[in-house]
């Protein structure tokens, strides 16, 4: 790692944002958070997009055991913001996260997602954390990095642009968000940084690459929501006994959210969504499998204590999380 790599990652490229612009562009931020409010109202939500493959290392990176990122409510979340980390490739988000922890005393890494060269998603922080990724709209943005230095005529690899638009189509889904109205920003439309490079959005304009994949995205999940049943919730039953316990955990997540319920596989497979209620003792991954072949978007919530199981569903009513891990 040379000079220009320890002042990328100190961050001194956001050094650039002086006092007297900070107030100005407070000012536009606030005017952006409106319009973005303004046009959800009007446009169509965005179509539901199953979330990728993510490793999640947030508990295991580097943090500060003397701070802590602020929190906020999924509700919050208004934009993604993609960087690039501005270093050679092969640099993980451990030695990011060690760097801001140690020399700049950051409670943690400060991006959500981190974006290997070879297309590996990882989570590096809560969807809840208010990380330090950019001086303005960290309260209403979500961080998401690509590893590399895309200068000049550098671009993201073709899986790391698979994998960004994948993570950007299901987050856009889960929150609402669309990509043309402010929903997918620079880092550098944000504040005066060459950040996520120079072929961002002139030159090379990679910006529009992404744009493009995440649509091509959503069009397949849109025309997947052609079903007769939207969300199924599937109990186990067997030889007169039916899992009751979790029937009564799952009681104010059905009246908050009203989808199908019942016992049948078969049933299940017709809806767009299910949520199989039950660890592999109730529902082996053959079941899973055949789901999914019918073309359904599944998850499982495999808690099998009625207790752990009630405070799960009750988690994702205070949060207005329907699904856990799909787009909804």
């Amino acid at each position: 790692m040379d000079d220009r790599d320890v002042r990328y990652l100190a961050g001194e490229m956001d050094e650039g944002v002086s006092e007297a612009n900070a107030e100005t562009l407070g000012a536009e931020l606030a005017w952006l958070r409106e319009e973005v409010r303004r046009l959800k109202a009007v446009l169509p939500a965005p179509p539901f997009v199953e979330a990728p493959a993510i490793e999640d290392r947030s508990a295991i990176l580097p943090r500060n055991p003397s701070e802590s990122y602020e929190r906020r409510s999924l509700a919050d979340i208004q934009r993604l913001v993609i960087h690039h980390s501005a270093l050679p490739a092969e640099i993980g988000p451990e030695t990011i996260a060690q760097f801001q922890v140690r020399q700049r005393g950051w409670p943690a890494i400060g991006y959500h997602y981190f974006i290997t060269a070879d297309g590996l998603i990882i989570q590096t922080n809560p969807l809840e954390t208010v990380a330090f990724h950019t001086r303005v709209g960290n309260e209403s943005s979500v961080g998401i990095c690509l590893a590399g230095r895309f200068l000049d005529d550098a671009l993201p690899t073709p899986a790391q642009l698979d994998a960004a638009a994948a993570l950007c189509a299901y987050l856009c889904g889960r929150f609402g968000l669309h990509a043309r109205a402010g929903g997918i920003v620079g880092h550098g439309e944000l504040v005066d940084v060459e950040c996520p490079g120079s072929q961002w959005n002139e030159g090379l304009r990679w910006r529009e690459e992404l744009f493009q994949r995440v649509e091509g995205l959503q069009t397949a999940a849109g025309r997947r929501r052609q079903r007769a049943i939207g969300h199924y919730l599937l109990f186990w039953q067997e030889a007169g006994r039916w899992d009751e316990p979790a029937w009564e955990a799952a009681r104010r997540y059905i009246a908050r959210f009203q989808p199908i319920c019942g016992f049948s596989i078969e049933t299940a497979s017709q809806a767009e969504y299910v949520t199989i209620v039950g660890d592999e003792s109730k529902f082996p991954p053959a079941v899973e499998t055949h789901l999914r072949e019918a073309g359904c978007i599944v998850e499982r919530i495999a808690e099998s204590d009625p207790h752990r199981l009630r405070q799960a569903f009750d988690r994702m009513v205070e949060q207005d999380q329907r699904f856990l891990s799909v787009g909804l």
